[in-house]
């Protein structure tokens, strides 16, 4: 794939979303390449909330064991690994048929367009920080309408309603799976009293 390419497909995901999935998804890239592609993807945003912090320092939603860069590079892996299987198996259940590749690899080129614009938004942050917020939040709704596709096509749905389902579906198994375990492993409990 040559950088040409890659700016190619990059714009055509933002002009035609479904087009650039297909154009993405006939590629056939081996599982081995995808997840080296997982692990630089979650290097790179180790990296880009490294160097974050350090030029614009402040407050984060993070619990503050987050804020080191290798244990943030853990958890988006973990993130991502998360996101992968809960689409797949979501979609299968909701009578999709991609594999586990082909939603890992959707998956890893939004990731790796998302660190391109996240190189963007820190150079706005320091020139222009209106205007960065203004690009954080049109990204992030316009993100999600690329995600409907491509899961659409991934998962051959032939449907955007029922691909925002298998969306809205994934998002609450991941929500419910991380509850059960916060609730396993002794997260905090609220409305108990401590001598009960």
């Amino acid at each position: 794939m040559t950088p040409s390419f890659l700016r190619d497909l990059a714009v055509l995901t933002i002009k035609s979303p479904a087009e650039a999935s297909r154009v993405l998804l006939g590629l056939n890239v081996p599982r081995e390449a995808l997840w080296t592609g997982l692990a630089l993807v979650a290097v790179l945003n180790g990296l880009l909330f490294a160097l974050t912090n350090l030029l614009v320092p402040g407050p984060s939603p993070l619990p503050e064991v987050f804020l080191v860069p290798s244990l943030y590079t853990v958890l988006v892996a973990g993130g991502l690994l998360l996101s992968i299987y809960a689409l797949y198996w979501t979609g299968r259940l909701m009578g999709g048929t991609g594999t586990l590749d082909e939603i890992m690899m959707a998956i890893l080129w939004l990731q790796g367009l998302r660190v391109v614009l996240m190189v963007i938004v820190i150079v706005l942050i320091m020139t222009v920080p209106a205007l960065s917020a203004l690009l954080v939040f049109a990204a992030s709704i316009y993100g999600l309408y690329i995600l409907v596709h491509f899961v659409n096509q991934a998962h051959r749905l032939n449907s955007l309603p029922k691909s925002a389902g298998v969306l809205v579906a994934s998002t609450a198994a991941i929500l419910l799976g991380l509850t059960l375990l916060i609730s396993l492993f002794g997260g905090p409990t609220s409305g108990l009293s401590a001598n009960v």
